[in-house]
């Protein structure tokens, strides 16, 4: 199986030790994005570890930018040899997928679950949505009045280029989480079922707990 960037990265990462992990996670901090990013939030990045950090960046810049920014903070850092060897290891994961376009070319839900041997987490975040609703419109008020974690999800979705600007601010600017959450669901409701999945993705991930037990009723 080709490597992915993400695993490209958390190899680099582990070559740093931990005041220069700190340094790193500091300069991405202050790292100015391109236009339709954002920055990874404090609040996540200042207590991650190398293998979520490496996460963020991709879940945050995407795959085709994350590999690039974690090169130049590392030349930037000082870390050249580090850094060269993370440009080499990105190199031969390209190349690698190149040549096996039927793993890196999957559909968009096997993308999204590629552990399919992990049955119950594969059907929390993937349920299928062939034979049944998606769980954003079947739990619809459930979701409304119990969903605690929304502006994790905000952060998520803006990042992913799901939601705009404009829509990021119309929500956020709502008074309560219920409100907030309605107003989410709408906008993501109008968008199509792969915005309704990408939503419940982030759900998963912010709320394991909630979503577990909302579809396990």
């Amino acid at each position: 199986m080709p490597r992915t960037v993400r695993q490209c990265i958390v190899d680099a990462l582990e070559e740093l030790g931990e005041d220069d992990f700190r340094s790193f996670k500091a300069n991405l901090r202050e790292l100015k994005t391109m236009q339709g990013f954002r920055n990874i939030p404090w609040g996540k990045l200042e207590k991650a570890d190398k293998l979520n950090t490496a996460k963020l960046m991709v879940d945050y810049y995407r795959e085709g930018n994350a590999g690039e920014i974690a090169k130049q903070i590392l030349r930037d850092g000082s870390q050249q040899d580090t850094a060269d060897a993370l440009a080499k290891e990105l190199q031969m994961a390209s190349q690698t997928s190149a040549r096996c376009p039927d793993l890196t070319q999957a559909s968009q839900t096997s993308a999204r679950c590629p552990d399919l041997t992990q049955a119950s987490q594969t059907s929390a975040r993937c349920p299928d949505l062939t034979q049944e609703k998606n769980p954003v419109d079947k739990y619809f008020t459930r979701i409304v009045q119990g969903f605690n974690s929304v502006d994790s999800v905000l952060d998520e979705l803006l990042a992913a280029g799901v939601l705009t600007g404009e829509h990021y601010g119309t929500i956020r600017a709502k008074a309560t989480k219920q409100e907030r959450m309605r107003e989410l669901l709408t906008i993501i409701r109008g968008q199509g079922s792969e915005a309704k999945t990408k939503l419940w993705e982030a759900m998963v991930e912010a709320d394991p707990y909630f979503t577990k037990n909302l579809t396990s009723e």
